[in-house]
């Protein structure tokens, strides 16, 4: 390359930086990847090793661990379960389809023993049996269900099966739904049909087995992990590299296979923008000097890989180096030495100028050029110092920086990413770049819209941008992020971000909500002086989240306030929260402030049915199953009723179990009915304790247990549940394991009476009938037979309304005297309002329910 003197010197430099440009030839950067995913990307990883019963599995738990770590890499928000029980898993899933809610991509790697029943796949917590015909339903979590809530919520789905293993199961057919059906041909799991925008992937063939392998990881994991790293590697082809690795592991035993209908490509590890450099820098060199550190700009890539860079042209006069030794054209270097090289002025005249041509590469193919004119001046040296002052004030800066920045910042689980608030980097260190050494393994950190992942590299303005949004179910759990300057030594600073719940979460989030963000809780542990106050403050703090209006809603309604929660659960259906659906149809259906209408309740139950709301399928489920406000479906129903169950829904459980065991359109099986209460009952469900109570009490299926009954139908009775106390009450009305009380008997019945109970205010009727010892024994029988007859509806098991008969035969003093006490808690106003009638007996029924729904019934536990 010529050399050049004089005042024109720049000119002819821009000249040889185009011809420079020509002579070496831009390398195109790859293609970028089509449809690279921008949204948040989350996963299921689930590995089951330890099996209590079942043979154990050396890999499952160590394949996952490692899977989860490679997806983290790949910009994934990883939620993973390993050696999980039925209740864990539940939990898990529950916790990833919440956090699944409007992913871009869901994932769901699961490794552990499955099984195949009636051409579906199951996975098999480690806790399962698998003994009798009836474990399957209650013990396992079918794949599909989980399947089928990703596809509802997220654009992409990508499922990893490497469960084929041989089925050792004790016996050979199961109850799925009204059939019983044979276990897939004992082998492997059978063939899932990609819906679009869905990718299957088994570790073998369908209906073939998978192998464990000698090593501490799977064949097919082993080769998923590498693969699946490999940087700028559409999925397709990642599985295709997987398949040929498997095959030669396993000597030809094992052919991993997959289904197809992606619509878009997907990379694991996307490439991401070329590195930048700057295109055209000048640098003085002190004339003479023996070897002169070049202050040469460092190349930048935001995702922090290794690049490497290549001397394309090198200078003709003068002498660069690298760690004391003399460079070469063409010769490849880490990124890092280009801001180390020296070059050696001796002998070159002042004036000269030389040029170093360079190509900046990464891992992706990507590559960039640039340009460093050197030029010998003999006043270069104070130059070169003044920027080395420069730079160190720039260091000095940024280590300030970096200790000023916070160390705790509270970050609100489920209200989208917050702002970490992090200070501005000074405008002296704004030329610095930042890298991430470590950041939170749960949740998404972002900068503006980009995603954030380890090792990347910030600017300056990306850090008072950053945000973090915490996974759902990390709440209380610390996470560290920590900075430290991307090309230089200076000490890291580690900022905690801490995920919390917004109280009105804590106080009255829902269970089985997906999309909610905790656990939740049940309508009879709901604190209405909490939940009130912090779900008012969630929704003017958050409009915007329909999550916070439905919740408030439910603190109405424990409240009492009917009225409100209605139009409070109305708005948050409008507004797109799914559970709101499920409340709204549940107010219609027990009527209340709205009059009830089961077809009404049907309908809206169905929408809420069809996205897959655990409430909603149990609703719609026995509306269709018994017939309620909707054409009787017997099958289409209990299967929506089991879907629930699967998902954790105790009430499902519970009205599994009484169908099952009264052989309610189903033949009888009471050991089938028995498993589905205590699947309840390990969830801590107040009615399946009532109902588990009810066959200890009659010893139906169960040796009869006088005393564990009376123990479970208190304990649901302390929880609320508007039917024990009735059961508790019988007991004591009839000495059954406990001494014969009469007082203790009205008082419970009494209970039952109040929370609701057609049958608690029926028996308490007839005890005051049957006394008949007094006219006020009538009254009072008048009273809770005109207010069964208010309450009886659909389910009461009563449909002949037997309350009615018994109210038109007492006498009519005896009613004119109850009328006259109900009347006294109603108001002329309330009581102008109520329908006008004619019969004595229609009169009191009105009266009774007027002033049961005057006294704030808990409609929300029914």
């Amino acid at each position: 390359m010529p050399e050049f003197h004089g005042k024109n010197r720049f000119a002819a430099i821009l000249l040889i930086f185009l011809t420079a440009l020509v002579f070496l030839g831009f390398e195109q950067p790859a293609a970028a990847a089509a449809g690279e995913q921008d949204g948040r990307r989350v996963a299921l990883i689930v590995g089951n090793s330890v099996y209590k019963t079942l043979p154990s599995l050396p890999n499952p738990a160590n394949d996952v661990q490692e899977v989860a770590n490679t997806l983290r890499r790949a910009g994934f928000d990883v939620t993973i379960g390993i050696n999980v029980d039925r209740i864990g898993l539940e939990n898990t899933v529950r916790s990833f389809l919440r956090s699944a809610n409007n992913a871009e991509a869901g994932l769901i790697y699961y490794s552990g023993h499955g099984i195949q029943v009636g051409g579906q796949n199951f996975i098999v917590p480690v806790d399962a049996t698998l003994e009798t015909p009836y474990d399957v339903e209650t013990q396992t979590m079918p794949l599909d269900l989980i399947l089928n809530h990703l596809k509802q919520n997220s654009r992409v789905q990508l499922i990893f099966l490497d469960a084929c293993r041989n089925n050792p199961f004790n016996t050979q057919k199961f109850w799925m739904a009204e059939k019983l059906e044979p276990v897939g041909a004992t082998r492997g799991l059978a063939r899932i049909d990609s819906d679009l925008g869905s990718l299957i992937a088994f570790s073998t063939e369908p209906g073939q087995v998978a192998l464990d392998g000698e090593g501490a990881l799977s064949p097919y994991s082993e080769s998923f992990i590498k693969r699946a790293s490999e940087p700028n590697k559409e999925i397709r082809q990642v599985l295709t590299d997987v398949r040929r690795d498997v095959i030669a592991m396993t000597n030809g035993k094992q052919v991993p296979w997959e289904n197809s209908s992606l619509m878009d490509s997907f990379y694991f590890i996307p490439a991401p923008p070329p590195p930048s450099v700057e295109p055209m820098q000048q640098v003085s060199v002190p004339e003479g000097a023996a070897a002169t550190k070049l202050p040469i700009a460092p190349p930048h890539d935001e995702t922090g890989s290794a690049l490497l860079v290549t001397l394309n042209q090198l200078p003709q006069t003068g002498k660069l180096s690298f760690d004391g030794k003399p460079v070469e054209q063409g010769a490849k270097l880490p990124a890092g030495a280009l801001t180390a090289l020296s070059y050696d002025s001796s002998g070159v005249a002042a004036g000269t100028v030389g040029l170093i041509g360079y190509t900046v590469s990464d891992p992706y193919g990507q590559a960039t050029q640039g340009v460093v004119a050197i030029t010998v001046s003999a006043d270069a040296g104070a130059k070169l110092a003044q920027l080395e002052q420069e730079k160190q004030a720039r260091l000095a800066d940024a280590g300030a920086y970096l200790k000023s920045l916070p160390r705790d910042v509270d970050t609100t689980i489920g209200v989208g990413p917050v702002e970490a608030r992090l200070p501005e980097v000074p405008a002296s260190a704004a030329e610095m770049t930042f890298k991430v050494a470590a950041l939170p393994d749960k949740g998404t950190l972002r900068a503006g819209d980009r995603v954030i992942g380890p090792g990347h590299v910030l600017e300056a303005a990306d850090i008072p941008a950053l945000s973090y949004e915490p996974q759902i179910g990390t709440e209380n759990q610390p996470f560290a992020l920590t900075l430290q300057a991307a090309n230089d030594d200076l000490p890291a600073a580690t900022v905690t971000f801490t995920p919390t719940l917004d109280a009105c979460d804590s106080a009255a989030a829902a269970p089985l909500d997906l999309q909610g963000v905790t656990a939740g809780k049940l309508p009879n542990e709901i604190d209405p002086a909490v939940a009130l106050p912090a779900c008012d403050d969630a929704v003017k703090a958050y409009p915007a989240v329909a999550r916070f209006v439905y919740q408030l809603g439910r603190a109405q309604l424990a409240n009492r306030d009917a009225k409100a929660a209605f139009a409070t659960i109305k708005k948050a259906m409008d507004a797109g929260h799914i559970r709101a659906i499920s409340e709204l149809a549940s107010l219609y259906l027990v009527g209340a402030s709205v009059p009830a209408n089961l077809g009404k309740s049907s309908e809206i139950a169905a929408i809420g049915a069809k996205k897959g709301d655990p409430y909603a399928l149990y609703a719609y489920g026995k509306s269709l199953f018994y017939g309620r406000g909707v054409k009787a479906d017997t099958e289409e129903g209990l299967k929506l009723m089991l879907q629930a169950a699967d998902l954790g829904h105790t009430y499902a459980m519970n009205e599994l179990g009484y169908i099952f065991s009264n052989g309610v359109n189903v033949p009888a099986d009471m050991e089938r009915g028995i498993r589905f209460y205590e699947s309840g009952l390990k969830r801590d469900d107040i009615y399946s304790m009532n109902s588990l109570g009810m066959i200890y009490r009659a010893g139906k299926g169960v040796p009869q247990d006088l005393e564990k009954a009376l123990e479970l139908f208190k304990k649901a009775a302390d929880g609320g549940q508007p039917y024990a106390p009735r059961n508790i009450g019988l007991m004591y009305r009839d000495g059954q394991g406990v001494p014969k009380d009469e007082a203790a008997a009205l008082s419970w019945l009494e209970m039952g009476a109040e929370r609701g109970d057609y049958w608690s205010a029926f028996e308490r009727a007839k005890m005051a009938k049957g006394d008949g010892s007094d006219a006020d024994s009538l009254v009072t029988a008048a009273h809770y037979f005109a207010l069964a007859s208010a309450l009886n509806r659909p389910g009461t098991g009563d449909p002949k309304k037997q309350s009615d008969k018994e109210l038109a035969s007492l006498a009519e003093p005896a009613k004119k005297k109850a009328a006259e006490a109900f009347s006294a808690e109603l108001t002329a106003q309330e009581l102008k309002a109520l329908p006008k009638t004619k019969s004595l007996n229609e009169k009191l029924t009105l009266l009774a329910k007027a002033t049961w729904a005057k006294r704030n019934p808990r409609y929300d536990l029914f």
